[in-house]
């Protein structure tokens, strides 16, 4: 639909309009359905989804007992009450063994229907102290101890979360198995043709993440206590959710929003300081400088040379990441970075002769510091007061919290800003203690976030299972948590959206790694490269939300693309919430783990949302996929790598190959006649960080641009009827807020 001048502010109120309804997109419809349970006089129960058969209760096991063999229903209770997720219904059933008393109840099973019908909470409780036929620790697939809820395996299509760095794997819930410390979210749904949303469930746990196990097996899936303890206390509640959704996109952020408010965590604020808001230098596993400062010298005297390199381009990191090489352990390190424990978390004479407070000095940055797993000979383990269970290769302290709260006392002078827990899977793994106590290992990453929050800092995950992200739900100093694997594995391990989809749900930033912003070989460092497709590591960085972190040796780094990332004091510029798979991705016929199309918005005030879409494999783009109907009359989409505009009055378009192969374009609404391109150079060209409309008019379009000191900031807008995109230029001798005005053209007619 093509408009003139003349018929322009008559179609501004009705662009407006539609655009206001397109713009809402999934955040404000969060695709609610009806969840309903039903439960019978045996303890079994119904699952229905908007009125239609969805699940159905399978046995109810405590150890080698369960409800088809050994165990009976001993009494039926209904009530209602109210907890952190609202007012509910619920229902109550002990179990005793047959064998014994009926008053000698082994656990009690309850369901939860909450007024908001869409989620559903299954709970167990053990009324006394119950012991285990535990499996022996370190036995990395064992059933759990308690099956509750089952359900019986169907043809429902359905992914979860597997291994470290969390990956998305798709399945059928009858073929669906869980891994060692994975299998959750488990997401089940109908898959439908692209353009039609799916009706959908997500099941996990609901605190205490760590103490339980998923199941499969002998026609069911479920879950319960981990098999590997002892003992279950008395008292002990182990809880799962069950929330519903309409499309997997708005359906994971309806379960988010459950956990969140079970836990009261918000979601991680992406500019909360230096670190995660802001640029800075890395150097992890794949980097340059891990393990390596490319001469003789050692890391004190190279290090404050790689800064005044940075200084002299202008590329002013807010922050620097040291990793596992700067501190003592007690074997040697293997080319993935795996190996020994830590022993004491201070610098090595041999890396920093004058110490943390004296290389802080030179820097003078916040930084984030790598840890891992405690070694059994620890000089912490030496220190009183505190406890340690020890194991062959590592520890645990017995209090997390008083070890974390004392512990994060003990870095003054370093700026220590963000604690990156690395190796966690390791720690859990070879730690018998955090495998046989059914809560230890929840207390161990509850101490370790409250630790580090006593002290003003802030937590990283890194190789984590996805048991701890499901734990970090519930602490705010865990701001991020690592996406990809490490950057060694570069040609794979740049695509982030689906454990993006999970990380996000549940408040966490998903963190891409450091990455080699230049096609250059990096020569002298520990990795050499060279990568192929450096602007796309970049890409994927900044739409992730969290840090952006090149890892260039000296005289390599693309200083250009790195400013692409953000303001010129160094602050990212973001979009509004971390990349996603398109919807499409999970469309019948395909498969979410190998679907690499993804998008993010900025909502900008005064405006609305601008999109931003990738395609690893460029193609046709329906506007469906990115975002609900009905959609504003046309959209101006820009190309970022091609530098072109194109006016969409269609619901789809073709996305083009940059020169790394991949497509990358910027979707805004054309509203009042005009659309909003923003700064072109910037991988995030409309930022919220960056812009605001003050008014939109047929008469102009009127932007407030926010700037850094010493900062040039172009930016452009396309009127309609015209077609001429204009960009006006602005300098801040100071950081403020100027002012832009696009004025109409005057068409002639002949």
């Amino acid at each position: 639909m093509w408009v003139s001048t003349e018929t322009s502010t008559a179609m501004a109120l009705l662009f407006s309009a539609l655009a206001a309804l397109a713009l809402a997109g999934p955040a404000a419809s969060k695709g609610a359905a009806e969840l309903r349970v039903t439960c019978d006089a045996t303890g079994g129960f119904k699952v229905s989804l908007d009125g239609m058969p969805w699940l159905e209760s399978g046995e109810v096991r405590v150890g080698n007992l369960s409800s088809s063999a050994g165990l009976q229903v001993a009494g039926r209770r209904k009530f209602q009450s109210q907890d952190a997720l609202g007012r509910y219904t619920g229902e109550t059933f002990a179990w005793a063994h047959t064998k014994q008393n009926e008053s000698e109840v082994v656990m009690e099973t309850t369901v939860k229907s909450y007024e908001d019908d869409s989620l559903v909470v299954f709970e167990q409780h053990f009324p006394k102290a119950l012991p285990v036929n535990a499996a022996p620790w370190g036995t990395k697939m064992s059933a759990p101890a308690t099956l509750f809820p089952s359900f019986r395996t169907s043809d429902l299509d359905c992914f979860a979360y597997h291994g470290v760095f969390p990956s998305l794997r798709r399945c059928k819930l009858s073929s669906y198995a869980p891994s060692h410390q994975g299998g959750a979210p488990l997401v089940l749904y109908q898959a439908k043709a692209r353009g039609e949303k799916s009706l959908m469930t997500v099941f996990a746990p609901l605190g205490t993440p760590k103490a339980q196990h998923m199941f499969a097996g002998d026609g069911l899936v479920g879950a319960g206590v981990k098999g590997t303890v002892t003992q279950i206390p008395a008292g002990w509640r182990q809880r799962f959710v069950l929330s519903a959704g309409k499309g997997i996109l708005d359906g994971m952020m309806a379960w988010g929003d459950h956990v969140l408010k079970f836990t009261g965590k918000p979601r991680a604020d992406m500019y909360r300081d230096d670190v995660v808001g802001s640029i800075g230098f890395w150097t992890d596993n794949g980097g340059y400088y891990h393990y390596a400062t490319g001469s003789n010298a050692t890391y004190e005297e190279v290090l404050p040379k790689v800064k005044a390199y940075h200084d002299s381009l202008g590329v002013p990191f807010k922050h620097w990441q040291f990793d596992s090489w700067f501190y003592p352990k007690d074997g040697s390190v293997d080319p993935g970075g795996g190996g020994g424990a830590v022993v004491n978390w201070t610098a090595l004479a041999s890396v920093f002769p004058r110490g943390m407070a004296y290389i802080q000095s030179q820097l003078q940055v916040p930084m984030v510091m790598h840890n891992r797993q405690w070694s059994p000979a620890s000089d912490y383990i030496k220190h009183e007061p505190f406890k340690w269970y020890a194991s062959k290769k590592a520890a645990v302290p017995q209090d997390p919290e008083a070890f974390f709260r004392w512990f994060f006392t003990q870095q003054e002078g370093w700026g220590l800003a963000m604690y990156e827990q690395d190796w966690m899977c390791t720690e859990y793994d070879t730690v018998e203690a955090l495998q046989s106590n059914v809560s230890l290992a929840d207390e161990w990453l509850r101490g370790m976030a409250v630790g580090a929050a006593s002290s003003n800092r802030t937590v990283q995950y890194c190789m984590p299972y996805p048991y701890d992200v499901l734990s970090a739900s519930a602490y705010p100093a865990v701001t991020n948590a690592r996406a990809t694997d490490d950057y060694i594995a570069r040609d794979k391990q740049w695509a982030i959206g689906a454990t993006s989809m999970f990380y996000w749900a549940i408040g966490i930033l998903p963190f891409k790694d450091g990455f080699y912003s230049s096609n250059l070989p990096q020569k002298g460092g520990q990795i050499v490269g060279p990568e192929t497709k450096p602007n796309r590591a970049a890409l994927m960085a900044v739409l992730s939300g969290a840090m952006v972190g090149p890892m260039d040796g000296i005289n390599l780094l693309n200083a250009s693309r790195v400013m692409s990332t953000c303001r010129g004091d160094g602050r990212v510029l973001k979009p509004d919430r971390p990349l996603v798979p398109w919807e499409s991705c999970f469309a019948a016929g395909v498969d979410p783990a190998s679907c690499h199309n993804y998008f993010s918005y900025s909502d900008i005030k005064g405006w609305g949302r601008v999109f931003y879409v990738f395609m690893d494999a460029p193609g046709q783009l329906q506007l469906q996929d990115i975002m609900p109907g009905p959609w504003a009359s046309a959209y101006a989409v820009y190309d970022w790598y091609a530098s072109t505009l194109t006016w969409l009055n269609t619901e789809t378009l073709q996305l083009h190959a940059g020169y790394e192969g991949h497509g990358y374009a910027v979707v805004s609404p054309v509203i009042g006649g005009w659309a909003l391109i923003g700064e072109r150079a910037k991988l995030v060209p409309t930022s919220t960080l960056r812009l605001r409309v003050e008014k939109v008019s047929d008469g102009g379009l009127t932007v407030e641009v926010v700037g850094a000191a010493k900062e040039h900031v172009e930016v452009c807008a396309a009127e309609m009827s015209s077609k001429q995109t204009m960009c006006s230029r602005v300098y801040f001798e100071k950081e403020g807020v100027a002012t832009v005005h696009f004025e109409t053209p005057q068409l002639t007619f002949v």
